[in-house]
């Protein structure tokens, strides 16, 4: 039975051993490639603010009204306008749908051939980094791995599947992801994996460990909390180690598929630096 406190150390160990600020730079990029980095601030309710204090003085109830009044208004003879013209509101509902259906399309694909292998490859990154000094390239290890299109197929299969549990209700969604968690790594040490073997084997590997699992997410709750009141800037510096800690967890997964004899070295070998 592995424990929370011993993946840890062994993550800040790696961490520690073989640098820290390359895996910073490998978290961020992945981040910015796959949507993993949301920033925030309050930009909008500054504007809002000021408008209301040019136009209507100080934030008073009343000034409040005739601002909500006029702003109300504006709206309305926007609509009238926009309706009175059915050619023009036929034409504007066209774009607005084609605009959508173009952006679901992007970021399908964008999810599909990019994201996908590059989170792989950020695993493979972390996965080598446990042992040496891995290289900045291996984050984009899928795309020259000889079977991209096969990493494809399956990260996006994994990301359907999720999404369809989801649909029952949240909590069959969250079961199936922690499911399936291991599926990136299985692609990272073995590409050629097929589509079956590979949700199998994670569905192996993660039997009786999800709700372990979820605890250990659940973990790094407080230093995301930390984080998001830097202004997410600590959310930034703590990816190396929440990384380096889950590819401890499928160190600890693949040796339990070993030693439980549903899988070998010749389906997962290991990462080498020979293989680099």
């Amino acid at each position: 039975m592995w424990k929370r406190s011993i993946l840890k150390q062994e993550a800040k160990n790696s961490l520690k051993h073989f640098g820290y600020w390359m895996p910073l730079l490998i978290t961020f990029l992945s981040g910015l490639l796959t949507g993993g980095i949301s920033t925030g601030g309050s930009t909008g309710s500054s504007v809002t603010t000021e408008y209301v204090q040019e136009y209507h003085g100080d934030l008073t109830p009343a000034g409040f009204a005739a601002f909500m009044d006029e702003f109300l208004g504006e709206i309305g003879r926007a609509l009238d306008n926009f309706f009175s013209n059915p050619l023009i509101a036929m034409t504007t509902a066209f774009l607005i749908l084609l605009t959508f259906c173009v952006g679901l399309f992007i970021a399908f694909g964008w999810g599909a051939f990019v994201a996908g292998p590059i989170i792989v490859g950020k695993d493979r990154y972390f996965m080598e980094h446990r042992a040496f000094d891995s290289k900045f390239e291996r984050l984009f290890w899928s795309f020259k791995s000889g079977r991209y299109m096969n990493i494809v197929k399956i990260m996006f299969w994994k990301d359907i599947k999720i999404f369809l549990w989801s649909l029952l209700f949240v909590i069959p969604g969250i079961i199936k992801a922690y499911e399936y968690s291991m599926i990136p790594y299985i692609l990272a040490e073995n590409p050629n994996i097929s589509t079956e073997r590979a949700f199998e084997l994670s569905k192996q590997m993660t039997r009786g460990e999800k709700w372990n699992i979820f605890v250990l997410d659940l973990s790094f709750i407080g230093w995301r909390i930390i984080g998001v009141l830097c202004c997410c800037v600590g959310e930034i510096f703590l990816e190396p180690y929440y990384e380096a800690t889950f590819a401890e967890l499928y160190q600890v997964m693949r040796e339990k598929a070993h030693g439980l004899s549903f899988s070998d070295y010749s389906e997962l070998p290991g990462f080498f630096p020979e293989q680099a």
